[in-house]
C-alpha cells in the first residue's frame, strides 16, 4: 500500500489556497483554538481519559501527549473528553467542554492538524459527545461524528486487515477502528440506524493485549467489549434481514452469548466463586452491555421461544442491570458514565414497567428497582440532557397499572408465592437460560427465578406441555420510546 497523499501532494490553484488559508487563520484567531490550557491541567484532563474512558474507546496512547510537541488537535479533544468527566460543581461541565468542543471542530474544519491518524483520534472522541436526543435533527450529535470518522478510517484503509503491515504503530490503528465497530453496532441497536460499517467490507482481526500500550485490564476489557458488539451486531444484522427465525437459530446465537460470558478472564468476572469482587466501575459497566444485549435479543427474537422463557430471562436481566446500577448510585459513579447508558438504563426499564403492569403495580422488587434506575437517569441528565427526555417518558410508563393486561396473565410468581416451585418446574430452556447468568443469587434476587433447576427440563418435550405463558410482549412500551425519543425505527 502506497503512503497516503494528503492535499499537500496535488497542484491547488493558488487563488483557492490563498482564500482558505486567510479563512482559516481568521477562524482559528477568532476562537483561539491552538491556545490549550496550562500544561498541569491538560495532564490532568489526560489522567482523566486514561483513568475513567480508555476501556471505552483506547484511541490516545501516552506517548501521543508526551512528545516533545504533542498534536494541538488531539489535546483539545482530550480537554473536551476531561470536561466531560468532571462532577458538576458550582457551574455545569457542559459549558468548559462545549468551549473545548468548539476549538476542536475549528481546527478540523480548517485543516489545521496535518496528520490524518490524529484528525481521526479527534473525530472519534467527538462521538462521545451528545446533548440532544436522537429525534433532533442536527450535525452536532454524535452519529454524525461517527459517520465521518468512518469514512476517514476507510479512506485510510483500516477496514482491510492487508493495510496493517504498513502502517506505523498498526496496534494503534487496530483500536481505532475496532472503536468505531463498537461504537457503530451500539447505535445501530441504540437507534435503528443502518449500520455504517457492513460486515462483508470489514476484514480486520480483534485487536489482542499485544495491540496495546498499557497490557492491563483495561485493555482486556476492550477486547471483549469488541467481542460482545460482535454479537449485538449479529443480532441486529440478523432481524435487519426481516426474515423468520428458527428456533435452532435463536438458540445458536444464545449459546454464543453464554459461552462469552463464561469464558470472560477471570479478572473481569464479577464473582470470585461465591464471593463479590471489588468494586470496579468498568467491569460492571461491560456486565451492564452484557444484560442489555440479553434484552435486545428477546426483545427481537421471543417469538422463536416460548413467552415465559422470554419473560424470565428479560426480567431478570433487567433486575441485574438495576442491581448494578445501584452499586454505580452508592460509589458516585454516575457522573463518568457515557451517554451511552441512558440506552441501557432504557432498555433495563422496559421488562419491568411490563411486569409490574401485568401486577397493577403490585411486584415488591419492580418498585424497589425501578426507582434505581429512573435515579440513575437522574444522575445523568446533570451531563446528558437526552436523558431527562428519556426519564420523563419512563416515569410516564411506570404509571401504567395495565396496558390491557391483568395480573392473571402473569406467569411470572410473586416473591414468597405458594406457587412459585411449579413455575419454576415449568420454566422451558431452563439449563441454557440459566448458562446465560452464571452468578451467584447474591447479584439479583430475580435469580432465583432460573437457578437450581434439573438438566432433565431441557427435554423439548416441556415445550408442549407449556400453557398459560406470560404475555411478554414489550412492543406497546418501546413504541412510546420510539415515539417521543428516536427519529427512527428502533431495532
Amino acid at each position: 500500500m502506497a503512503p497516503l497523499a494528503t492535499q499537500q501532494d496535488y497542484i491547488i490553484p493558488e487563488s483557492v489556497i490563498a482564500a482558505q488559508d486567510q479563512f482559516s487563520k481568521k477562524l482559528i484567531q477568532a476562537v483561539s483554538a491552538t491556545t490549550l490550557p496550562p500544561k498541569a491541567q491538560v495532564e490532568a484532563f489526560a489522567d482523566s481519559y486514561f483513568d475513567r474512558f480508555y476501556h471505552r474507546a483506547p484511541l490516545i496512547d501516552r506517548a501521543d501527549l508526551s512528545t516533545e510537541d504533542p498534536s494541538v488537535l488531539v489535546s483539545q479533544a482530550i480537554c473536551m473528553v476531561g470536561s466531560l468527566l468532571r462532577h458538576s460543581g458550582p457551574d455545569s461541565p457542559l459549558g468548559d467542554a462545549e468551549h473545548y468542543y468548539g476549538k476542536v471542530k475549528t481546527l478540523l474544519y480548517t485543516n489545521y492538524e496535518p496528520d490524518q491518524r490524529n484528525v481521526l483520534k479527534a473525530l472519534c472522541l467527538l462521538s462521545f459527545r451528545n446533548l440532544t436526543p436522537p429525534k433532533v435533527v442536527s450535525l452536532d450529535c454524535s452519529w454524525q461524528w461517527l459517520g465521518m470518522a468512518t469514512r476517514l478510517a476507510y479512506q485510510m484503509g483500516l477496514h482491510r486487515e492487508s493495510t496493517y503491515a504498513q502502517l506505523p504503530n498498526p496496534g494503534n490503528a487496530r483500536r481505532i477502528m475496532w472503536s468505531l465497530f463498537v461504537s457503530d453496532r451500539h447505535q445501530t441497536a441504540c437507534f435503528g440506524r443502518p449500520s455504517i460499517i457492513r460486515a462483508s467490507e470489514f476484514d480486520i482481526r480483534l485487536p489482542t493485549i499485544d495491540d496495546f500500550e498499557q497490557q492491563d485490564t483495561k485493555a482486556e476489557l476492550f477486547i471483549q467489549h469488541a467481542n460482545l458488539s460482535i454479537i449485538l451486531g449479529g443480532i441486529v444484522d440478523r432481524h435487519a434481514q426481516k426474515s423468520e427465525m428458527t428456533q435452532n437459530e435463536a438458540i445458536s446465537i444464545l449459546e454464543s452469548l453464554q459461552q462469552f460470558i463464561n469464558n470472560i478472564p477471570s479478572q473481569l468476572q464479577l464473582y470470585e466463586g461465591s464471593n463479590r469482587r471489588p468494586f470496579r466501575p468498568d467491569i460492571y459497566e461491560f456486565h451492564a452491555n452484557y444484560f442489555v444485549c440479553l434484552i435486545v435479543f428477546f426483545r427481537l427474537f421471543g417469538h422463536a421461544f416460548p413467552a415465559l422463557t422470554v419473560s424470565a430471562a428479560s426480567l431478570v436481566a433487567s433486575s441485574c442491570i438495576a442491581r448494578l446500577y445501584e452499586q454505580f448510585l452508592y460509589r458516585d459513579e454516575m457522573n463518568y458514565l457515557t451517554p451511552l447508558h441512558n440506552w441501557f438504563v432504557m432498555v433495563g426499564c422496559a421488562p419491568q414497567i411490563h411486569h409490574n403492569a401485568t401486577c397493577q403495580g403490585r411486584d415488591k422488587l419492580c418498585n424497589e428497582e425501578l426507582p434505581i434506575l429512573t435515579n440513575a437517569l437522574r444522575y445523568m441528565r446533570l451531563k446528558s440532557p437526552p436523558a431527562g427526555v428519556l426519564l420523563d417518558i419512563i416515569e410516564r410508563l411506570s404509571e401504567v397499572n395495565s396496558n390491557g393486561l391483568t395480573p392473571s396473565v402473569s406467569s411470572v410468581p410473586q416473591e414468597g408465592s405458594p406457587t412459585e416451585e411449579p413455575w419454576l418446574a415449568q420454566l422451558p430452556h431452563a439449563v441454557l437460560l440459566n448458562s446465560l447468568f452464571p452468578f451467584p443469587g447474591s447479584l439479583s434476587p430475580r435469580l432465583s427465578i432460573i437457578q437450581g433447576i434439573n438438566d432433565e427440563l431441557n427435554d423439548l418435550a416441556v415445550l408442549d406441555r407449556m400453557v398459560e405463558q406470560e404475555d411478554d410482549d414489550l412492543e406497546w412500551i418501546f413504541n412510546e420510546y420510539q415515539l417521543n425519543y428516536f427519529d427512527a425505527s428502533f431495532v
